[in-house]
């Protein structure tokens, strides 16, 4: 790789921030790459959204025959201000999207644009960007659904595995909120009033991550947590947000009844917690 290739269309989006919730920012994304595919014939087809990015789906000419999605996503993980630069060196190149999957799209253009340079017409190959996947597809997946009908086949264009072999499946997904209610009271004065929804959650995040199975393929992870007022008040509330992936479909059931006890278990007394969130993606 090395400073052979000239990377800077790659570094044009990759310096863009297109972290899911930034809808500004996945739409220049979409826009920059509808230019380089309108150079190559392709339609676009605009799926506008007001709170997340738009999704675009790219239309080649049509004819009798086989037809082959490209699939891809418009979005990154990381926020704004947190990792946003481009850079490269000799062996490699480095920025947010470079993997996942801001390259893998950039793969699928120059591929397509060997077959023009070939003096080859496209036809019935259309590429599909999403704009949601990194928050676990939950708007795009029935569109998805619904276009893939269409097709006699699909590639999506995400990293390989770690030998470089194709990715023919991936894990089980899903995102759930737990959200915890204690009693605000102060905690020099009045310690013993409150009810310490901090510390429930503490209990509940050690419950659930100890629903991990590695030998099974099922991973419980409390990602993100959050509660309280400030280091003199016994917290009132608190938040999980929690993820479950898995490989084999009957752990679903042992995993979410866990999940449903645990919420309605009180480790502090007097606390209560409500569950919601689901499963986004099942075993592919």
């Amino acid at each position: 790789m090395g400073k052979a290739y000239d990377f800077s269309e790659l570094a044009s989006i990759i310096n863009i921030n297109s972290y899911t919730k930034n809808k500004n920012g996945v739409d220049t994304n979409a826009k920059i790459f509808a230019g380089w595919m309108e150079e190559l014939d392709f339609e676009t087809i605009v799926y506008e959204r007001e709170e997340i990015g738009n999704h675009v789906l790219f239309k080649s000419k049509q004819k009798e025959g086989k037809k082959l999605l490209l699939l891809g996503h418009l979005d990154t993980v990381f926020p704004a201000h947190s990792f946003e630069k481009f850079s490269e060196d000799e062996a490699w190149i480095y920025g947010p999207g470079v993997c996942d999957m801001k390259g893998g799209n950039f793969v699928a253009l120059e591929s397509l644009r060997n077959v023009k340079k070939s003096h080859h017409d496209i036809h019935n190959i259309d590429f599909l960007l999403v704009s949601d996947e990194e928050s676990g597809s939950d708007d795009s997946k029935a569109l998805t659904k619904a276009l893939a009908v269409d097709y006699d086949y699909c590639l999506v264009f995400e990293a390989a595995g770690k030998e470089g072999e194709v990715v023919i499946g991936r894990k089980g997904v899903g995102t759930f909120f737990i959200d915890i209610k204690g009693k605000a009271a102060h905690a020099g004065n009045a310690y013993v009033n409150g009810t310490n929804a901090n510390l429930e959650a503490a209990h509940k995040l050690i419950a659930l991550t100890a629903l991990t199975d590695l030998e099974k393929g099922t991973t419980v992870n409390v990602g993100k947590m959050e509660g309280g007022i400030g280091a003199n008040t016994i917290s009132p509330y608190a938040k999980l947000v929690v993820e479950l992936r898995y490989t084999n479909t009957d752990e679903i059931d042992r995993v979410l009844n866990a999940f449903d006890a645990i919420v309605q278990k009180s480790f502090v007394e007097n606390t209560t917690a409500i569950l919601s969130g689901g499963i986004q993606r099942d075993v592919i």
